[in-house]
């Protein structure tokens, strides 16, 4: 039983635990890197994806297409290695055993032919009246006959029965002589023919001319053979090696495959089919694979970065969310940049730039590289452009997104912004100089590319400029140029404050001089410091009256129940933030309203209630501020700031040892009650705080020369002087001092600002 019910309690903490992933800012992080991804996904097919062509081949095209990659013309290439096999001469072998052979046929079939040689001669002796030119049929046939396999025609058998002996016997001494004479040379495969003419050539003046046409080709044809046979295995190795020498012809990248009005042709129609150019391609998965490889890639790369360079942004799902919108942003400019004649007036460093004044430095910094990526493999999968495009314009990217960050690095101004572009303009010419210098390439198309590069420049700083504010307004981004607009005098709320609540307007501005100190002595965010010093105690407008600096006359709280008193004033945190909403300060100033007081209690009101309790248990918990702690370096910087000026302020005799020794107590005390535990300020932070806090408070609470009192005189007579020591300006005393055994009470606990 108790088995189960460690089971469903296991169960029970798993499900819990899933839940409460399911509701985190990682997941949430990574649902939006999901879609993130599907949305570049869109842009890559949207360029990457060929349109598709109706062409046959012998048909007209219409317009120019190019190679969306690089492809091999496999006709033209076919072509060409068939040409170069063609052109290899073939490998010969000497056979010895030849001449014997052709020699002892050329004998056999003279042996043949003389038979029906002697056969006309003993026709013609026995019939001594018959004409040269008759034979009958009958002796024609017999004389086919004795020919063998010669295959002579009866033309020639004819011919062989008029030659007499003396003739048949010079064709054959003269004829084995010649051949012979030509076996002892090499006769090659396939060039018995121009042996056999030059063997007739040879005995043609010397023998009858009706032997030499008639006969002799038949005999020749028969007998001569090729002495040089060829190397069937080492021709074809030679001529493969030929056809592997050839270099594939390759149509580059953005190189011109059909040219408008040419007759396209079958190579071409290869390419284009090669290529996924055709209706009759279905889908081209390598564009598909090649785009999910590169933004996979690429967001792996940005989570990396994230992880190592600024990880709180993984737990702020605000901030996370407009850098990946960035990254769109840049990614579908970039995209639609394409139907633009050159890829080089993409704005290369807009996504740094905007990054760096919305997010921060850091969060610039992360982006360069996933985004350069994203570019570089967007611009790889438009036809128009080339590989040597990608690699520049990749250089480009990195190398214009890095400086232009720094240049912006702590100059959040709008002009900066704005020659961020110019400076963009000027790395993108330096990288296609570097190349170009590289490359040796047209300097024609140098000059046509560095003006492109210009211009994206240009345009990035002025997208860049355009689009921050909408940025600002739309998230309430706590940028340096917001923050410095809010800390302007002439804005609303602050206006409000310096007339409803001097006091207050007085003590924030001193509070705002401390916090900013601190904060760049720090190296936290100033702007933000001073921006949430202005404005951390707005909350006050509310009831400006119950707060001491603001009170001209009467106190109302020493009329007011104690548990009245606190609940009044430890509302102002809370009125605050309202307000903050309500006028879309950025959530950053809001947490600083919020967490400023962390949960420090209201001393004064407490001892007061337990002073009315008669003996009562009071509950402290009821005289605390709401919190939460401070969670950020600025947040406890103006916690400390707030706490420093209003008691130090309150100070009979100011005098820097004393300012010095005060503010230790302070903060000595803000650590004992663990107001500081939740902030990521160290003990070095700490100590460095309190020296900025100390440097500005002794410039305000500096020592007053005393001057000396002139007595009046009448009608330009000068009268003795007399030199005096005058009064010392002193503030008035506060209604309810400050006791010295417990410095870490302010005003605020009698209605003061802290």
């Amino acid at each position: 039983m108790s088995a189960k019910v460690q089971r469903k309690k296991t169960t029970s903490v798993e499900k819990k635990s899933f839940q409460s992933f399911l509701h985190s800012a990682a997941f949430i992080n990574i649902l939006m890197i999901f879609c993130t991804a599907l949305v570049l996904m869109v842009f890559f097919f949207a360029v990457c994806t060929p349109r598709k062509y109706d062409l046959k081949v012998g048909s007209i095209s219409h317009e120019t297409i190019n190679a969306t990659k690089d492809v091999i013309d496999e006709v033209g290439t076919e072509d060409k290695k068939t040409a170069a096999a063609g052109a290899v001469e073939p490998t010969y072998r000497f056979q010895e055993d030849v001449k014997e052979e052709v020699m002892s046929s050329l004998n056999f079939w003279f042996t043949q032919l003389r038979t029906i040689q002697q056969y006309g001669v003993t026709l013609a002796e026995e019939d001594k009246k018959r004409m040269d030119s008759t034979f009958t049929e009958e002796e024609v046939d017999y004389a086919y006959k004795l020919s063998g396999d010669l295959n002579l025609t009866r033309y020639q058998i004819t011919t062989l029965l008029k030659t007499d002996t003396a003739s048949f016997d010079d064709m054959v001494s003269t004829v084995t002589t010649v051949v012979n004479n030509s076996m002892n040379n090499t006769v090659r495969e396939g060039q018995v023919t121009q042996a056999i003419q030059t063997i007739l050539s040879i005995v043609g003046y010397k023998l009858d001319v009706s032997l030499t046409q008639n006969i002799l080709p038949t005999i020749l044809r028969s007998c001569v053979r090729p002495n040089m046979i060829i190397d069937q295995e080492a021709t074809d190795q030679a001529r493969q090696n030929a056809m592997d020498a050839v270099e594939p012809v390759i149509y580059l990248q953005g190189q011109n495959i059909i040219r408008e009005g040419d007759r396209i042709t079958r190579n071409q129609l290869e390419m284009m089919r090669t290529l996924g150019l055709l209706k009759e391609n279905t889908y081209n998965y390598s564009v598909y694979a090649g785009s999910f490889l590169v933004i996979i890639a690429s967001m792996v790369i940005l989570i990396l970065s994230v992880r190592l360079v600024q990880k709180e942004l993984l737990q702020n799902t605000r901030k996370m969310f407009v850098l990946l919108l960035i990254v769109l942003v840049c990614v579908g400019i970039d995209a639609a940049a394409h139907v633009i004649p050159n890829a080089y007036l993409i704005p290369l460093t807009l996504g740094p730039v905007l990054a760096g004044i919305l997010l921060g430095h850091r969060a610039g910094m992360i982006i360069i590289l996933p985004l350069s990526i994203l570019l570089s493999g967007l611009v790889s999968g438009n036809s128009s452009s080339s590989f040597s495009d990608v690699v520049i314009l990749f250089f480009a990217a990195v190398f214009g997104g890095t400086v232009t960050l720094q240049f912006i690095h702590g100059h959040p101004q709008r002009v900066r912004v704005l020659l961020s572009g110019l400076l963009s303009a000027l790395t993108g010419v330096f990288a296609v100089l570097a190349f170009h210098l590289l490359s040796a390439s047209d300097s024609g198309k140098l000059v046509e590319t560095c003006a492109w590069f210009a211009a994206g420049g240009v345009l990035s700083g002025m997208l860049a400029v355009a689009l921050q504010p909408v940025f600002e307004s739309i998230f309430r981004l706590a940028t340096p140029s917001r923050l410095m607009e809010m800390t302007n005098p002439n804005q609303p709320l602050m206006r409000r404050l310096m007339i409803e609540a001097p006091g207050t307007y007085h003590h924030s501005i001193i509070v705002a001089n401390l916090a900013e100190a601190a904060a760049q002595k720090i190296s936290a965010n100033p702007y933000l410091a001073r921006a949430g010093a202005y404005y951390h105690d707005i909350g006050k407008l509310k009831r400006p009256g119950y707060f001491k600096e603001n009170q001209m006359g009467e106190n109302p709280h020493e009329k007011t129940d104690p548990y009245v008193s606190a609940a009044i004033l430890t509302s102002h945190t809370k009125d605050g933030v309202l307000i903050a909403q309500k006028e879309h300060l950025p959530p950053e100033v809001q947490d600083i309203i919020r967490q400023h007081h962390g949960v420090t209690p209201v001393m004064f009101f407490y001892h007061k209630a337990l002073q009315m309790s008669d003996g009562n248990p009071v509950d402290i918990n009821e005289f605390r501020y709401d919190g939460p702690k401070p969670q950020t370096k600025e947040a406890a910087i103006v916690m400390l700031a707030d706490t420093i000026e209003a008691a130090v302020r309150s100070m009979k005799d100011p005098t820097p040892k004393a300012i010095d020794q005060f503010i230790e107590r302070l903060v000595r005390g803000k650590l004992e009650d663990g107001q500081l535990s939740d902030s990521p300020l160290s003990l070095k932070d700490i100590d460095q705080i309190c020296e900025a806090f100390s440097s500005i408070l002794k410039g305000v609470y500096h020592e007053r020369i005393e001057y000396p009192v002139v007595q009046h005189y009448a009608s330009g007579n000068m009268p003795e002087q007399k030199h005096e020591t005058p009064v010392q300006e002193v503030e008035p005393e506060n209604p309810i001092e400050k006791s010295e055994q417990m410095p870490a009470e302010t005003e605020e606990d009698q209605g003061h600002d802290d």
